[in-house]
């Protein structure tokens, strides 16, 4: 699920809601099933349906009833209707296919069914217009399936209806059907198999949306992030969100796209960039692969809160490609973004082992074991020393003196170098903050997690309801922020 686009204002949300005939009570919501569409055709499952041109308070323009058929062709901007066969009428700006009365409606729409109603745009546009409740029994069991703990489905539930409320009041609707924003599966997928659990969890959490700080949350979730979620301004453009913010997700390990990995060559790395330049409509032709940097640095200077990547530049003989943030999974084709780099793609041979760091010996005098045991003292050019390649030479004639202990080879040094050595030791094994990655032929990428890892993981949802976590406490985990008390649950109408 991506974030979502540009909002309209709440009242005109509202406005959309009281629109449609026999629901002023509920609130509906939007849903676009197709775009581009010239020809579209329908049949009445369940309950009856009218047909009207123009707005919604235009004449009508046919009724329909069980198993009638519902064509429309668009030519232009005209939209010729047929019921059963029979030209009814012609409208150029929408068609509505309003659901009437008190009971069940359905209706099919290519291999689906829909509750609700059907509306036609001149532009192609073909929206499911349905009960916000309704819209829920076809998303949930689409994006977790009804096996999963009640506790796991209803956060699901929770979640899903807060991200659909957050989006009402698009231009030309509020959200798609797929995972661009959340899967929904209509009608047909609350008749499969567990449909009815699914129904029952739904209603169990009926009108619930989540609210942080008095306002809405845009309640955004992936399905697995793998092992930590991500602050919303390292994976899009935009204010950093107070309840989406990085936080550790450790039961997403117990399940799938945990860990992953991908092996790129170089002219793979060319295609890929290739292609994401059509997509994006950048001119000119990649060439041949010459470099690619990563960086982990995100909003503010600073690492992203779970080691993602926050930016990709990739170098071609012929163009220089730049993915941010989320983007960075359509250039390389990835799971997540949450990976680390290893350079090659067939690993070299396994190198020996470093031979351990010499100790240094330092002291302004050397003593020596004389033939009785006892310690005596020596100068520095009467002592001879065995160098690192094993010869034995006199101490004044090396650059640089061994000894040989029993376990390691030791250097002859001053005070100075010791102190040196110790600094050096010290900065090669402080933590260092993570920035950029460059490497400049085939690679490997290990990575863990599904998804953009901003706010809930529903793998990690899942885990922590098999460990006894309630639905709230999933939802204060992974929404509530630096202050939990600001996250409570509203109810709409």
């Amino acid at each position: 699920m991506s974030l979502t686009r540009t909002k309209c204002l709440w009242a005109l949300a509202l406005l959309l809601a009281l629109l449609w005939p026999g629901q002023a009570q509920a609130t509906n919501i939007r849903v676009c099933l197709q775009t581009g569409v010239n020809s579209v055709e329908l049949k009445v499952v369940e309950g009856t349906y009218q047909i009207k041109g123009g707005s919604l308070s235009a004449s009508l323009l046919a009724e329909a009833d069980e198993g009638d058929l519902i064509r429309t062709v668009r030519n232009g901007a005209i939209i010729t209707v047929y019921v059963n066969g029979k030209q009814v009428g012609t409208s150029n700006v929408n068609v509505s296919v309003l659901a009437t009365g008190s009971g069940r409606n359905v209706i099919s729409y290519g291999n689906r069914q829909y509750r609700g109603s059907i509306s036609l745009l001149s532009n192609g546009y073909v929206l499911n217009v349905l009960d916000m409740e309704h819209y829920l029994y076809g998303v949930v069991g689409q994006e977790l399936t009804y096996s999963y703990p009640k506790e796991a489905l209803k956060a699901q539930a929770i979640v899903a209806r807060s991200y659909a409320y957050y989006n009402l009041g698009g231009t030309y609707y509020d959200v798609g059907r797929s995972t661009a924003d959340q899967v929904y599966g209509g009608f047909t997928a609350e008749k499969a198999a567990g449909g009815n659990v699914i129904v029952e969890v739904v209603d169990s959490t009926a009108h619930q949306v989540l609210h942080y700080n008095g306002k809405p949350v845009e309640a955004l979730y992936c399905s697995s992030a793998g092992g930590h979620t991500e602050n919303n301004e390292n994976v899009w453009s935009g204010a950093a969100q107070p309840y989406l913010r990085g936080v550790p997700s450790p039961y997403d390990a117990n399940y799938n796209y945990m860990n992953w990995q991908v092996d790129y060559s170089a002219s793979k790395l060319a295609e890929l960039a290739n292609a994401y330049m059509k997509r994006i409509k950048q001119d000119g032709s990649f060439g041949s692969f010459v470099s690619l940097e990563i960086s982990y640095i995100g909003a503010g200077g600073q690492a992203t809160a779970s080691g993602r990547a926050a930016k990709v530049t990739m170098v071609g003989t012929g163009a220089t490609v730049v993915a941010e943030n989320d983007n960075i999974r359509s250039l390389l084709g990835l799971k997540s973004t949450l990976f680390s780099v290893k350079e090659g793609l067939v690993q070299p041979p396994q190198e020996p082992e470093p031979a351990p760091k010499p100790a240094v010996v330092t002291g302004e005098e050397v003593y020596v074991l004389n033939g009785s045991g006892n310690k005596v003292q020596r100068k520095w050019a009467d002592v001879f020393a065995v160098d690192s390649s094993g010869v034995t030479q006199q101490l004044g004639d090396l650059a640089a003196a061994h000894v040989r202990s029993a376990e390691t080879v030791g250097r002859f040094g001053t005070a100075e170098e010791a102190a040196t050595d110790s600094s050096s030791d010290k900065k090669q094994n402080a933590v260092q903050t993570p920035g950029t990655v460059t490497v400049t032929g085939g690679l490997t990428l290990i990575g863990n997690g599904y998804g953009h890892g901003v706010g809930l993981s529903q793998f990690g949802a899942v885990g922590m309801a098999k460990n006894g976590s309630t639905a709230w406490e999933i939802l204060q985990h992974y929404y509530g922020g630096d202050d939990k008390s600001k996250l409570e649950l509203k109810k709409i109408s």
